[in-house]
């Protein structure tokens, strides 16, 4: 008997051991690269909407980039600038790819602009949010306070400082991001995703592959090193219905926005 029960303790352990495998093999392998580049933030796509009332209800060029931090998917932050373009001012929008800070055309990825010409406005997407454009009238205390502050070395009327960025914007990212509020951004930002393709059509599709030199070099590198397994950007696949950390535990993550099942992959970034 004792043998009996020996042997049948090692096969006990063993279906274990097998039933086991696959689970502790899933946390090694992650998203597939498909799986991460179809993802909002990998693709360089924000929600406009928020992106024109966070405009509209900013007082200042700080406040703004914060409200546009916290609307972003995206690993990088969100870097602002402004300029004068003949008649025009105009404030544009990059995710800072390379992650130096700074706005860099080659390498960072312009997400929108906003173009003030007379007393109108129109927010313009770009890259892959290219489907986007509409004109508002109000909005003009920020645009008029970009315009007035002192001209930096590059000639722009404002850039976002970089150690502002490094220190503040990241900060406040990362607070956000770890709070239950993010969950509700997401899903209005899934929600708001599905609308425009519903009723974009072709045009929202065909934008989603209109991506610019920074932003193919950028996915390029993440696919060549590995590094989108471990990226914080916000997912809508079958890998991200379960989040990273609930793998060490066993359970279940993700929750759910208006666009279906949604994770947040780690908020940490």
């Amino acid at each position: 008997m004792p043998i009996k029960a020996s042997r049948l303790g090692i096969a006990t352990l063993a279906g274990t051991m097998v039933v086991a495998g696959p689970t502790i093999a899933a946390c090694d392998i992650g998203p597939s690269y498909d799986e991460w580049a179809a993802t909002d933030g990998a693709a360089g796509r924000i929600n406009m909407e928020d992106v024109q009332n966070a405009f509209k209800t900013s007082k200042s060029a700080s406040e703004f980039e914060k409200k546009i931090n916290r609307i972003y998917e995206g690993d990088g932050l969100v870097l602002i600038r402004s300029k004068q373009d003949g008649e025009s001012l105009v404030l544009e929008g990059y995710e800072d790819l390379n992650k130096n800070f700074e706005i860099e055309d080659t390498q960072d990825d312009l997400l929108f602009s906003i173009v003030k010409t007379h007393e109108n406005h129109e927010l313009r997407g770009h890259g892959a949010n290219s489907y986007y454009r509409h004109g508002f009238g109000t909005g003009d205390f920020l645009l008029t306070y970009l315009m007035i502050s002192s001209l930096t070395p590059r000639g722009y009327y404002y850039s976002t400082p970089s150690s502002y960025a490094r220190s503040t914007v990241s900060r406040d990212r990362t607070r956000f991001r770890n709070s239950s509020v993010y969950r509700s951004q997401v899903a209005r930002n899934s929600k708001y995703f599905s609308t425009q393709k519903r009723f974009g059509g072709s045009k929202y599709s065909s934008a989603g592959k209109n991506l610019g030199a920074g932003r193919q070099s950028y996915m390029a590198r993440q696919k060549s090193t590995g590094t989108f397994k471990s990226s914080s950007t916000g997912v809508r696949s079958r890998w991200g219905s379960t989040n990273r950390s609930s793998y060490s535990r066993g359970g279940r993550g993700g929750f759910r926005g208006g666009g279906g099942s949604t994770t947040v992959i780690g908020y940490r970034t």
